[in-house]
């Protein structure tokens, strides 16, 4: 019975630690010639996410890698658009990316990869997003206000689900307070070539402009024109249904517009780390001669501590025609704020 006791531990510690290496089989070298043994979650915006059993999941600068395998299913996407899925072997060459598809082996120059997806990742892997939170207070002119807001994106192979809400509160403390809020649920589908299809809800409140609720779907298309390891464009138009809810009890108005957006980022991971996104969408209107609005924002992080980022952003939205007689045609504004991703 001992010797069988024995044989039995025996086999089940060899069967764990089978189970554990199969867990971390994937490596990556550096070109210092260091090594780490773990998973891949994915690589994106020069960053390679790679989890370890002794640190976590951690962030490596993709240019400085020099040799990387895995045994999962890789989606493997370069700065063409070209998307190749298989799994990946260490190449004789640095800074050589391997991808074993069903047709062969495929080499990739490391600097022409610009994603990576496991397919096989859970979902929690896939969502992508921050929380920020800001509040400024002047004493002379009794002026306080809040920014706050969130981005979260949901990532598969082919598909983007992507929430956006940003809201900002003023309180003069003598009037009414001001109230800037502005909420966005796009859906994008990507195609071969980086062309992509998307559809987008907006609900946008805005005292300034007059806007009790505006609400709008848009069903377009675009490409993105160009995407590396440090920046992306993104063009895309398409046309919307939108309703307004115009303040001072005047009757809500429905209307078919056109729209075309660009969306630019930059983005450095050297020290500072920083990352500059841009926005642009315009709307003429085809069912009101002459009438024209549109949205900009540009914002600037800086993480100074792991996660955990500064803030700054401007953003203008503009009406040539604003149902409320009594409302500006023009709003703009500066917020900072502390940010945290996950």
């Amino acid at each position: 019975m001992t010797r069988i006791a024995a044989f039995t531990t025996l086999f089940l510690s060899l069967i764990l630690q089978s189970q554990a290496r199969a867990q971390d089989e994937d490596i990556v070298v550096f070109d210092n010639g260091d090594r780490l043994t773990g998973e891949v979650k994915s690589l994106e915006r020069g960053l390679l996410r790679f989890k370890t059993g002794a640190a976590g999941t951690i962030s490596i600068e993709w240019d400085n890698v020099a040799h990387l395998s895995s045994t999962q299913n890789i989606q493997v996407e370069t700065i063409e658009g070209l998307r190749y899925l298989g799994a990946l072997y260490r190449s004789a060459k640095v800074f050589v990316v391997t991808v074993e598809t069903e047709s062969g082996p495929i080499e990739l120059n490391a600097s022409r990869v610009v994603k990576m997806s496991p397919i096989e990742e859970t979902v929690d892997g896939r969502l992508d997003g921050d929380i920020y939170a800001g509040y400024s207070f002047t004493k002379a002119t009794e002026v306080k206000q809040v920014n706050t807001g969130f981005n979260v994106d949901y990532r598969t192979e082919l598909r983007i689900y992507s929430l956006t809400v940003d809201a900002t509160l003023s309180d003069t403390g003598t009037e009414k307070s001001n109230q800037r809020i502005n909420g966005a649920l796009e859906y994008t589908r990507l195609w071969q070539d980086r062309w992509l299809t998307n559809g987008i809800l907006n609900l946008t409140r805005n005292d300034e402009l007059g806007i009790d609720l505006r609400t709008w779907l848009g069903f377009g298309g675009g490409r993105i024109v160009a995407r590396s390891n440090e920046s992306s464009l993104i063009l895309d138009a398409g046309l919307a249904l939108s309703r307004e809810n115009v303040a001072g009890g005047i009757e809500s108005e429905d209307s078919l517009e056109a729209y075309g957006r660009i969306r630019w980022d930059w983005f450095r991971y050297d020290f500072p780390e920083l990352d500059l996104a841009s926005s642009f969408i315009v709307f003429p209107s085809l069912t009101e001669s002459g009438r024209v609005r549109g949205d900009f924002d540009i914002t600037l992080r800086w993480e100074f501590i792991d996660d955990l980022s500064w803030r700054l952003s401007f953003y203008d939205s503009f009406d040539s025609n604003t149902n409320d007689p009594e409302a500006a045609s023009n709003d703009y504004g500066v917020n900072t704020s502390i940010a945290w991703e996950f």
